[in-house]
């Protein structure tokens, strides 16, 4: 009997042991992916559709530095992508079929570094009893970029549980692979190793005159070659990837079309004064427009409230979606390429700007900031110039968010 009810135990003991396993490994799916008590690296190492990254980071000597308990989040091109990427950057055998075993070591390094953001647990997804970040829409620094600053930052897209990395349109076909130490999302594309070109969004001044040094803010700002007023170039100091200051040249008029060009491209325009200017402190000599109608809200062409440059700048106190019309001497649209002001919000709002007309899709809403001068520049392609006949003589403004609140406009003028 006794050796009966020790078997007994044991069965027991071995059924609650059995249990209490099963349980430990019933973890829950993340994105269709299943908790994993593997390494992020060893998840990749045990995953068929990744076995060209795997590659990749053998070939790359970087196994060492990957295969340890630190914690990752990998962002991992699967093996279609990733052939589909060589096959474009010409790493090809001599039948034409994709060969890794092509890419130079130190290439190899930078394409794999580039997909791995070190110390960071991120998740897109929410997982119960799980401790780590969310991913959320910004930028984060791989060990590529830890390496070489010049490279590009991960751009990361999350909208409503969807991933989408460094401006792609692809979304990720595969989040939240949970490791002991991480997790890997399995990409659609593969994360560009440079800079894209720069892009320039904002100049300190609408106007200047010689001498003047001119803030301009953008992004990608990386190995700047030149910085040109008119394609003539102008002394610059880069700042950061997101600042470089300029001296407005000697021989500066009353506007110039401003470039940057860095080693990776050439950015947007950006412009800086004006050919004909509508409003300065007044219209062409006259305190007021040559005629105005508005509705809902009040206005004060004279006001020295709130003044971006001069004496005076127009105040518009606006209703929800109330509007102003402001006719001046016409002018030829065909001459200008762009309609330029400067704008105050007291609140954060949206306006709708338009010319030789108040139907609201001719116009162009922007958003502005509020506690701050808001340099626009509005493309006149934007403004529906086929509609406009040869000349133009008015400007429309509507408070565009349904919040009321107060507006100064002053250095109203194309150029």
């Amino acid at each position: 009997m006794k050796i009966i009810y020790k078997l007994k135990q044991i069965a027991v003991c071995a059924f609650l042991v059995a249990l209490a396993a099963s349980c430990d490994n019933d973890l829950p799916g993340v994105g269709g992916a299943e908790q994993n008590y593997n390494t992020a690296y060893g998840l990749i190492k045990a995953n068929t559709n990744l076995l060209l990254f795997n590659k990749a980071i053998q070939l790359a000597g970087l196994e060492a530095t990957l295969n340890t308990n630190e914690d990752f989040t990998y962002f991992v091109p699967a093996d279609a992508i990733l052939e589909a990427y060589l096959v474009k950057s010409g790493y090809v055998n001599s039948l034409g079929y994709p060969d890794i075993t092509l890419v130079p070591v130190d290439v190899l390094k930078q394409i794999v570094l580039s997909h791995v953001v070190k110390g960071a647990k991120k998740r897109v997804g929410k997982l119960d009893g799980v401790t780590a970040d969310y991913l959320e829409t910004g930028e984060l620094t791989t060990l590529a970029n830890t390496a070489n600053p010049d490279l590009y930052l991960l751009g990361v897209n999350v909208t409503g549980g969807v991933l989408k990395v460094n401006g792609s349109d692809k979304p990720a076909t595969g989040l939240d692979y949970y490791a002991t130490n991480g997790f890997v999302n399995v990409l659609d594309n593969v994360i560009a190793l440079s800079p894209p070109t720069p892009i320039v969004s904002a100049l300190s001044q609408s106007f200047a005159s010689p001498g003047d040094v001119v803030t301009i803010t953008g992004s990608h700002f990386v190995k700047v070659k030149s910085v040109t007023f008119d394609n003539k170039e102008v002394v610059f100091k880069s700042i950061s990837k997101t600042q470089i200051e300029v001296t407005v040249p000697a021989d500066f008029g009353s506007y110039a079309l401003v470039k940057v060009q860095t080693e990776y491209g050439v950015s947007n325009i950006a412009t800086i004064g004006v050919k004909f200017l509508m409003y300065g402190d007044n219209f062409s000599g006259s305190p007021t427009p040559v005629s105005t109608w508005q509705w809902g809200g009040s206005e004060n062409f004279q006001s020295t409230e709130n003044v971006n440059r001069g004496a005076y700048s127009i105040k518009r106190t606006t209703d929800s979606w109330s509007g102003l019309y402001m006719q001046y001497n016409p002018v030829n649209v065909a001459d200008y390429g762009y309609l330029k002001l400067s704008i105050y919000a007291t609140v954060s709002t949206r306006v709708l700007f338009s010319i030789g007309g108040t139907n609201d899709a001719d116009g162009k809403a922007v958003d502005i900031k509020a506690g701050e001068w808001n340099n626009i520049s509005i493309p006149i392609s934007e403004l529906h110039p086929e509609k406009l006949g040869a000349n133009v003589n008015s400007l429309f403004i509507k408070e565009y968010s349904g919040l009321p609140g107060i507006l100064y406009l002053d250095d109203i003028g194309f150029l």
